[in-house]
């Protein structure tokens, strides 16, 4: 049998190891809360890395949809100013073949007419026309020094003719630039 002594020493002894036992336990619980708060900190950084990133991207492809919506814009802007001043040159080219083609040789509305189809043929038509009316411009041109030439074969007619398919010609193109196709249909000739 046991003495009271050893009694006492195992008591303690068994005591002692219950409080390590604890201390262990709840250093464990310690070491397991400071580790999901390190697993936690860990995914909020994650989470604000991803967010940042997310926000960034966002806000570079809404600039990148601003600038390109500008560039439109501008583009649209540029392109309508050319298209009105290649009408307005359109226009005055055939308001000179018109007036060249039905006025008599050597008139003060020829002489002017024949000054303002030089001015554009040779000058501002050139910086905006497209090939088909620029083909007219020199068919034209061509017919008219014909025309013009003592005892010449070509009619004034000829030159009606000239100057209404370059018109016409100039209208086409127009109605195609500025038209969308549901309008072109009422012009089509």
């Amino acid at each position: 049998m046991l003495t009271e002594q050893e009694k006492s020493k195992i008591a303690l002894e068994e005591q002692y190891r219950n409080e390590i036992s604890k201390a262990i336990q709840t250093k464990s619980k310690i070491d397991l809360i400071e580790t999901i708060t390190k697993i936690l900190q860990g995914l909020a950084i994650v989470v604000g890395i991803w967010a940042t990133y997310f926000a960034y991207k966002k806000a570079n492809d809404d600039r990148r949809a601003q600038e390109l919506e500008y560039m439109r814009q501008t583009a649209k802007e540029f392109r309508k100013t050319f298209y009105e001043m290649q009408l307005q040159y359109y226009a005055e080219a055939a308001e000179a073949t018109g007036t060249l083609s039905t006025e008599k040789i050597g008139t003060t509305d020829y002489i002017n007419a024949k000054k303002n189809f030089n001015r554009l043929f040779w000058g501002r038509l050139s910086i905006v026309e497209e090939s088909t009316v620029e083909a007219r411009m020199v068919k034209f041109k061509k017919l008219l020094e014909l025309y013009e030439q003592k005892n010449s074969k070509i009619s004034q007619e000829s030159l009606q003719q000239a100057s209404l398919s370059l018109a016409h010609d100039a209208s086409k193109y127009t109605i195609n630039v500025w038209l969308d196709s549901a309008e072109r249909k009422y012009y089509n000739r």
